[in-house]
């Protein structure tokens, strides 16, 4: 059984992350336009007859988009989202009309089963604008093998132990990267906007998401967490190469393979093919710098587009 996992489209102006085990998948937030996200689905090979759900991590506009939830109602898709979700999208249109088709479904801080066997857990998220959440999402999983496992955590000012423990031994692991400080106090921008990036209501900066995968890292099995995905990467206040020798640090530090993939705005990217386990594992990644490789059997060979360190693997979109 092979799975994939693709950012549709990772940053200010739009976030949508895909998550998929034959054929069907759901989507983790909807913040593109329905041209966007039909154009981006095409590029990883799947389309909207694929997707099962979308989970809703909260709902500021570039997470969540009125003509995808229009869009959704008309294909029967059926929308999670928190109760504080539900209260903030009353007056949307698009939310009107998936709840008239009872198309909403509620969850709260337990894990819980979404169509076509995804287990969801929630995890708390520091983010202001109403109730935000992460996810540790799990599929695949039988008697006789543990299927794969996705975390992923953005928009969110801040994070604790138990942020950490949730997202232990995943096999794809997606962490907010938004910002450095640096660039953050010095980008001209309006003192209350810094303030609010910068606080514990606002976006990770490299060094908390680098200090964040380090204690995921540290708690973690040997052979799990095969990618870490660098999330909702700013474009005014931070730069890929910024984020990657952040993440890169934490990374050397561990000891592990890990390949590291700065997400982008668009074109989709990372998009990722993995098996169930480390001696199945298979990556592809179909953008414009793709590459194959076995990190547990051979050698990365770098190109202009990859940067190579020890014990790690970092590509730049």
């Amino acid at each position: 059984m092979t799975f994939q996992f693709a950012v549709l489209g990772s940053g200010s102006k739009g976030n949508s992350a895909l998550f998929r085990q034959q054929g069907a998948g759901i989507l983790i937030d909807a913040g593109l336009g329905v041209r966007s996200l039909t154009e981006r689905l095409m590029s990883v090979g799947a389309d909207w007859s694929n997707l099962a759900a979308v989970v809703l991590t909260h709902t500021h506009g570039d997470h969540v988009d009125t003509s995808i939830l229009r869009g959704m109602a008309k294909r029967g898709i059926p929308l999670y989202c928190h109760e504080g979700h539900h209260r903030n999208l009353q007056r949307d249109a698009g939310f009107q009309q998936l709840d008239a088709l009872g198309l909403v479904r509620i969850y709260d801080e337990r894990p819980f089963l979404a169509p076509s066997g995804f287990r969801v857990e929630p995890i708390t998220a520091w983010h202001d604008g109403g109730p935000t959440f992460g996810f540790r999402i799990e599929a695949g999983a039988g008697r006789k093998h543990r299927g794969v496992s996705v975390g992923y955590l953005t928009d969110t000012g801040t994070w604790c132990d138990a942020t950490a423990e949730a997202l232990v031994d995943v096999d794809v692991l997606g962490i907010e990267f938004n910002h450095d400080v640096m660039l953050q106090r010095t980008s001209g921008r309006h003192p209350a906007l810094i303030a609010r990036n910068l606080g514990d209501r606002g976006h990770l900066s490299n060094r908390q998401g680098a200090e964040l995968v380090s204690a995921i890292l540290e708690r973690s099995r040997r052979d799990r967490v095969s990618h870490l995905v660098l999330l909702h990467l700013s474009d005014q206040c931070n730069r890929p190469e910024l984020a990657l020798r952040e993440a890169g640090d934490a990374i050397r530090e561990s000891g592990r393979q890990v390949l590291v993939h700065a997400a982008r705005q668009s074109p989709a990217h990372p998009d990722l093919t993995f098996g169930p386990s480390r001696s199945t594992f298979d990556w592809r990644s179909h953008g414009s710098s793709a590459r194959t490789a076995r990190p547990a059997r051979s050698r990365w060979r770098p190109s202009e587009a990859c940067g190579f360190l020890p014990g790690l693997n970092l590509e730049i979109p």
